[in-house]
């Protein structure tokens, strides 16, 4: 019995099943990528908030009460807001989040699709 042919015999590699002989679902690859990306735009929607409270500290040391959320509200939607428009306009060297009128995202980013998710729906 020779090393070599035991090792170099054509058997493919046997797939997985899950129960009722079913193979598993395709890979999705964007499912995975949409993950990532909701990870990412989490994260960085966080700093902006962040930086946008400790800012806000100073002015607002000696409010305090109901109006508390509101502003964190409105704060944590003017981040969303940001990091969205930065995100779609990465490739835009003329924009400037001070004028509406230079937002050009390229229509055929797939970002812009998995960024449409993320944005609450109009009920």
């Amino acid at each position: 019995m020779s090393i070599e042919s035991s090792t170099n015999s054509p058997v493919a590699p046997a797939v997985p099943q899950l129960k009722g002989g079913e193979p598993p679902p395709p890979f999705d690859e964007r499912a995975l990528l949409a993950h990532y990306v909701l990870r990412d735009f989490e994260s960085a929607v966080d700093r902006v908030e962040q930086e946008l409270r400790a800012a806000d500290n100073a002015e607002q040391a000696n409010k305090k009460g109901a109006e508390d959320d509101a502003v964190a509200e409105s704060r944590r939607d003017f981040a969303r807001q940001m990091v969205i428009g930065a995100w779609l306009n990465r490739n835009n060297p003329e924009w400037d989040p001070q004028r509406p009128e230079t937002h050009r995202p390229d229509p055929k980013d797939p970002l812009l699709e998995i960024l449409k998710g993320l944005e609450p729906s109009e009920a």
